[in-house]
């Protein structure tokens, strides 16, 4: 996702590459969250010594005090990490991709309700903000130098649906190591993109819409400023190989949907939660506008959603049929930022996906809206029928009466659920530019309660400290071995000055996360609560006992192996 303006970029060249990052507080002690875990350590230590001293003057006032630290609970579920001072003459290494969790039980108060201390923002440095403004090339490049045509030239031809179809290679396998090699290449005219998500479309064939793409269908350019650009653009997959499609031409790329029409950094389309119903696709699109100005770090990148319209596409040729707005076209929130069924309802989970925090006093001002998550639901594939909306006792179709089903960390909460093997299993890149963690929840029931099992930093491909980590979106199935198949995208922090002229920096990782069964729901005849955060559980260990004959296993290629699964 880049827009931003331009400004200079088009007459100034890339220059060398900057130096390493100085040492920084954030870099040495780590995120904040971890702060607070230290913070309760030492108030606890700390108050265990002030009782043992006081113990000389008086042993049961003494034993009274420790009693009372014993079994004082835990208000929120922390990572345990351990700062290590970097040497004054090079720049520190990020920490381990592995953050411990900690056994610390968090305080309950009913059955499905956790308290949490209240939400902190992420220490933002201001010599390397999270995220700087994006440019965007609006003009076309510049007319390729002659050379030979590439290896996918030959296959690029105009499909049934008017779609410029370029087969781009297959990658060895369907197992994270395997996807993670294919996409940390350039993938045929694609020199970077992000903001992946992958619907299924029957048997071997899934599709992946992606968000802002850099395409040269010359294979020349190797800096993003010589290549074309697409709002967004569609990989269609058939086993373990793909093809691009988008729009428009080879020296002119337009995007895959241009929705009410697009023009690149004023308004354009973004994909949001799709599925397939009776041999019809069905995909959300957020329609975005590029706000006057870019705002200041770190108050992230100068654009938002307007409205919210649905599209349907015949699942074999891609050809569109309907174009429409959202029953509930609002943005606050999108009902439809993810979409997933199960055997009744297909439920629209929403999300602002304000990223501009400006539009809401600035970073510092948070809790931001789109850490806030909600649930509406219509009968099973009927997206154009008015929706249900979840309540704090159940349903109603008063879009006014909803209430999140999960509010959680400070600037965003990018979840992406899933119904994988009868269980839900979500996923999120925690505050998304603004931070490195990942988390993965599973539950019983769509609204929950969602429990987090895995919670660890995802670092950037290679751990370069030039660049961050966000979007995280589940695949559509599990691989050979059970697990989870994670991907995630990656760009630099300063895109401008580090990943135009390194598109490597700009490309999606895709990781492993175990398989944890969801606790059983939990029975009572209370109202079913809605939470700010639910409980921890430590991870599961990394083999699986459940046999990979009774999992939804990743579609066998031609290409695949069970010994690389």
């Amino acid at each position: 996702m880049v827009p931003g303006l331009l400004d200079d970029a088009a007459t100034t060249p890339p220059g060398p590459q900057e130096p390493a990052p100085k040492w920084s507080w954030r870099s040495a002690l780590g995120a904040p969250s971890t702060w607070l875990t230290a913070g309760a350590v030492v108030l606890v230590a700390g108050s265990l010594v002030a009782a043992l001293v006081f113990a000389s003057s008086s042993h049961t006032t003494a034993v009274t005090q420790i009693s009372t630290v014993s079994t004082m609970p835990v208000p929120i579920a922390t990572m345990i990490v351990t700062p290590t001072a970097p040497t004054p003459t090079s720049a520190p290494a990020r920490p381990s991709s592995t953050v411990g969790i900690s056994t610390l039980p968090p305080s309950t108060v009913g059955p499905s309700t956790t308290i949490v201390a209240p939400a902190t923002a992420p220490e933002q440095e201001i010599d390397d903000p999270s995220v700087v403004a994006r440019p965007v090339p609006v003009d076309p490049p510049p007319p390729p130098p002659e050379a030979p045509a590439p290896p996918w030239a030959a296959s690029t031809r105009t499909t049934s649906a008017g779609l410029l179809s370029t087969d781009v290679g297959c990658a060895n396998g369907l197992g994270a190591g395997q996807l993670d090699q294919f996409f940390a290449a350039r993938v045929g005219p694609v020199l970077g993109w992000d903001y992946q998500h992958v619907v299924a479309l029957g048997g071997s064939r899934s599709l992946w819409l992606f968000q802002d793409t850099f395409v040269d269908h010359s294979g020349t350019a190797t800096t993003l400023d010589k290549s074309g650009f697409a709002h967004n653009v569609a990989l269609l997959q058939d086993g373990a190989c793909f093809s691009l499609l988008h729009r428009g031409t080879t020296s002119r790329p337009q995007p895959f949907e241009v929705g009410t029409g697009t023009a690149t950094l004023s308004t354009w389309f973004w994909p949001m939660g799709a599925e397939v119903h009776n041999g019809e696709l069905s995909v959300v699109w957020a329609k975005m506008v590029k706000d006057q100005f870019d705002p200041n770090p770190p108050d992230g990148l100068a654009w938002h959603p307007t409205e919210t319209w649905i599209a349907k596409y015949d699942a074999n040729t891609l050809q569109r049929t309907g174009f429409r707005l959202a029953p509930n076209s609002g943005v606050a929130p999108i009902y439809g930022y993810a979409m997933v069924s199960d055997a009744t309802h297909t439920y629209l989970f929403g999300n602002s996906f304000e990223q501009n925090l400006s539009r809401e006093g600035g970073y510092w001002n948070g809790p931001h809206s789109a850490t806030r998550m909600y649930l509406a639901r219509v009968p099973r594939g009927q997206l154009f029928s008015a929706p249900e909306y979840r309540t704090a006792d159940g349903w109603s179709d008063n879009p006014a009466a909803s209430v999140p089903i999960l509010s959680r960390h400070w600037a965003e909460f990018p979840f992406q659920p899933r119904l994988i093997d009868g269980q839900w299993v979500g996923v999120a890149a925690v505050d998304g530019y603004w931070d490195e963690m990942y988390s993965v929840d599973v539950a019983s029931d769509p609204w929950g309660p969602w429990t987090t099992v895995e919670s660890r930093r995802i670092n950037p491909r290679n751990s370069d400290p030039k660049m961050n980590t966000y979007h995280a979106h589940l695949m559509p199935f599990r691989d050979g071995f059970g697990q989870l198949v994670v991907t995630m995208s990656n760009n630099a922090r300063n895109m401008l000055r580090d990943a135009w002229p390194r598109p490597d920096r700009y490309r999606p990782v895709v990781f492993n996360s175990p398989w944890v069964v969801a606790p059983s729901a939990p029975t009572s005849n209370a109202t079913p609560a809605t939470s700010t955060s639910t409980s921890t559980l430590p991870l599961a260990p990394s083999t699986s006992t459940t046999t990979s004959s009774t999992l939804p296993l990743a579609p066998s290629t031609s290409t695949t192996t069970s010994s690389t699964l």
